[in-house]
């Protein structure tokens, strides 16, 4: 098994339960931690036999920016939900969403951890 991760992925989307998080939106910061089975990759060099992380990265984007929710927990279980269905050589993924300005106080972030992997 082969652990891939993308760190500190920054999207600005219009996620939160307040009016104007929703409306001005914010920045979100991610983290996607993946256990993948690449016991065909070898040494071959073939991306096909490995995920690509350009790929997951785009699939993310799309999540944050093509809907608003609520909930950062539920934005954690789409994005997870989505990694396993689209990426058939992931076993297990880690999905951290961070939200440095949210509407608490004086604070550095607020993160949401999610874990998921195939039955």
């Amino acid at each position: 098994m082969l652990e891939i991760r993308i760190n500190n992925a920054k999207f600005y989307a219009y996620h939160g339960v307040l009016d104007y998080e929703k409306k001005y939106g914010n920045e979100f910061e991610v983290d996607i931690e993946m256990i993948c089975n690449t016991a065909e990759l070898g040494m071959s060099d073939d991306l096909n036999k490995t995920v690509d992380y350009l790929s997951v990265y785009k699939l993310v984007e799309n999540i944050f920016t093509s809907s608003k929710y609520n909930l950062i927990e539920t934005l954690t279980e789409k994005t997870c939900d989505s990694v396993l269905e689209n990426f058939p050589l992931v076993y297990s993924v880690v999905v951290k969403i961070r939200k440095p300005n949210a509407p608490l106080g004086i604070i550095d972030s607020v993160e949401i951890i999610n874990k998921k992997s195939r039955n």
